[in-house]
């Protein structure tokens, strides 16, 4: 994972985002947290650095986090595509905008997501057979029982197996099952949604407690 350079790291408090609930890490930084907040394997000019120094309030679980989350999407043999899939719908069912936004924004033109199939998997329940393969519609099936009960029923289970080998089969459970748990992270924490990351759109709101913040 590559380091970015101390003088790329807020030099002062002012340069940070603000979190309505957990505040972004402020400098000065001591080794441990300069390292959780400078690793990044991003190359572009869109990196979850928001995110990066949130975690780097307790920077031991920054730097597992942020291990899992490298092998997740850099040293997998799972088609970027199948992965994107995955993520983005459970960013859509999470209402975790910032996992949904940077997912799309990162991704979803490198993969061949058209805005129709991203729109569907972020606001319909079911898809379209035109927009998208049996192998496809599979993953988000995966995704969204992971979701809704906690587990992938045993056709959904017959279905993986017949098109994934073992290991990736549970490089696609654990990238599902990862994402859920960084949007329960981001969604707790508020982190402050970054520059340039695509917002939700119309309709789609970010998750809330029902009847939270009520007088």
């Amino acid at each position: 994972m590559s380091v970015v350079t101390p003088t790329e790291l807020p030099s002062t408090a002012q340069q940070l985002a603000v979190s309505r609930r957990m505040p972004l890490r402020a400098p000065p930084y001591d080794e441990a947290a300069a390292r959780a907040i400078g690793n990044t394997a991003f190359s572009g000019t869109l990196s979850p650095q928001n995110l990066r120094l949130t975690l780097a309030q307790e920077p031991k679980l920054a730097v597992a986090f942020q291990q899992m989350a490298h092998v997740v999407l850099f040293k997998g043999s799972v088609s970027e595509r199948d992965r994107e899939i995955a993520i983005i719908r459970t960013g859509a069912l999470t209402r975790s905008e910032y996992e949904w936004g940077m997912h799309v924004s990162i991704y979803a033109e490198r993969c061949g997501l058209s805005e129709a199939q991203v729109m569907e998997l972020t606001c319909n329940t079911a898809l379209s057979e035109s927009l998208w393969s049996e192998k496809e519609r599979l993953v988000v099936r995966m995704v969204d029982e992971l979701h809704h009960h906690s587990t992938v029923g045993d056709s959904t289970w017959a279905g993986l197996q017949a098109h994934w080998p073992k290991d990736q089969v549970i490089e696609l459970v654990l990238a599902t099952s990862f994402y859920h748990m960084a949007a329960f992270f981001l969604n707790s924490m508020a982190v402050p949604l970054e520059h340039g990351a695509r917002r939700f759109p119309s309709g789609v709101v970010q998750a809330a407690v029902p009847g939270d913040g009520d007088a």
